[in-house]
Formats: structure tokens, sequence, C-alpha cells
């Protein structure tokens, strides 16, 4: 196991057989898309298998947020392998016509690297309620939202026609066929995301580690449980916290394993955890 340090933050990481990401997120001094574009060809070439970012309006502190896909959209000229995406962004807030348009778009810039990342989202710092939209009070109604979104995009992201848009055609379609793929956010506690997973063919699921969870083997497994026999082929990935035994949660199931970068991070501190790489 490696671990490298500044005096703003700790990452722990070692080799499994899953793969390793960065996920960051776009505020104070990382809300400049050049700085992050440099820090994700760090991680590149460190070792790295893919560097995300967060879609978010502002942080608790108030701290805004850069957007992800014109960030992502410099990560994607500065890098030939990784893979990028964010992570996760709330598609109830956004146009999943526009979504899907900036996915596609960002999938052919990247020649093919794109994973999208959704979720409900939330209203904790007003992120809804404060531009007037009241979902952010009814998750029965993201959750709605959210459905709705996903059975836009599978066709969407595809470049096929899109009845819910009047049978037209609303993209050109991605790289990667027949689209990029299609994460969802999920929690060890719910089977939601799971199931959602199931239900649309999606390809992954991201699990949150909120509170800086020590991830084990025994929550990949529950992840694993809510999939069922199904979900054989989608991805698990753990999103977040601390990651004691790599090789154990791969072991278990777990394709991906991704720290993140959390507000408040200075560019200096987040380059030094890109350069470190999995390997330390």
């Amino acid at each position: 196991m490696a671990r490298s340090e500044t005096a703003e933050m700790t990452v722990t990481v070692d080799v499994g057989r899953a793969r390793w990401g960065l996920s960051i997120a776009l505020c104070g001094e990382l809300a400049e898309p050049a700085v992050v574009a440099e820090i994700a060809a760090t991680a590149e070439a460190a070792g790295w298998d893919g560097v995300f970012v967060w879609d978010h309006l502002w942080h608790r502190d108030g701290s805004p947020f850069a957007d992800p896909f014109v960030t992502l959209a410099a990560v994607a000229c500065s890098t030939t392998a990784i893979v990028l995406g964010p992570l996760v962004t709330p598609l109830p807030r956004r146009r999943p016509h526009v979504v899907a348009q900036q996915a596609t778009t960002l999938d052919r810039l990247s020649n093919g690297r794109l994973v999208l990342a959704l979720g409900l989202g939330h209203d904790n710092y007003g992120e809804y309620s404060a531009v007037g939209d009241q979902n952010g009070e009814n998750a029965r109604a993201r959750a709605e939202l959210l459905d709705a979104g996903i059975e836009f995009l599978l066709p969407a992201l595809a470049g096929e026609e899109v009845a819910a848009a009047g049978g037209r055609r609303t993209t050109v379609g991605a790289r990667r066929r027949p689209r990029c793929p299609i994460w969802v956010a999920g929690s060890v506690d719910h089977r939601g995301g799971p199931r959602r997973a199931i239900r649309y063919g999606l390809d992954g699921v991201a699990v949150a580690g909120g509170g800086g969870r020590a991830w084990a083997a025994a929550h990949v497994r529950t992840v694993g449980d809510h999939l069922g026999a199904e979900g054989g082929n989608i991805d698990v990935a753990l999103v977040g916290g601390s990651f004691p035994d790599p090789d154990s949660l791969a072991q278990a199931g777990a394709t991906w394993l991704i720290p993140e970068i959390l507000p408040g991070a200075s560019a200096a501190g987040a380059r030094a955890v890109a350069a470190a790489g999995p390997r330390g």
C-alpha cells in the first residue's frame, strides 16, 4: 500500500485488479478548467485509469463550482487514454436533450472515453430550491425525472430517433457503440440505484462512500446482492471514502476505486495526489 500526503489532504491507494480513478471537486483553485486539465494529464502519466469531476452548482459553504462538461472537454484535449466523466450529473436539474448533446460531443472529442454517471441530486445546499425548482424537496419527483431522462438518453446517446422528441434524432451519436457507458448513483443501504441499472440495462453503479467510509468487501457484496444474478457485467464503482484493502474489494466485485479530491483542496495538493499515482 502506498500513501500520498500533502499538508492539505491524504489519499491512500494501492493497486488491485480494480481500476483507479480520481474524482475532483471543481471549486476554489480547481474551478479553473486549465488547472484540472493539467492535473488530469499528470494523473494519466502517473498511471491512474480515470479522472472524474463533480457536478454541483456550489458547495455547502457557498463556493461556486465550474461547469463539468466544459472542464471535461479540457481534460479530453489534454489526455489520450484515461476514462473521464461527471460523477455524478443530477439529471433532474438538467435537460436530458441538452445532456445528450453535451455527452455525445464530449465522447467524440475524447475518442470514446466518456462515462456518463447520473443521479437524483439533492437540495442540501439549495441547488434546486434557491433557483425556484421545488423538485429538490421531493425525492419521488426527482426519481421520476431521472427515469424519464434515462429513457430519453438511451436512444439519444446512440444517435437514434427519440420518441419523446417527436421522433427526431437529437444528437450525433457517441463514438462508442451503441452509446457511451452510463452509470447510475447508488448506495450500500438502498436497492434503488442497482435495480435502476438492471431495469434500464445500464453499465455501472457509482456507490457513494459519504462520511469517510472505509470500504470493505462486505459493502461490495451487498451491492452485488442488490444487483442480483443479472448484474454480473455491471461495473461497481466505489466513490469517496478510503480503501484499506483494495485487493479484497476487487475480489468481491468492485471494478473501480475512486478517491475524491474534496472542496478546499489547492491545485498544488491535487497535483501531488495525481502525481503519486495509484502505485504511490
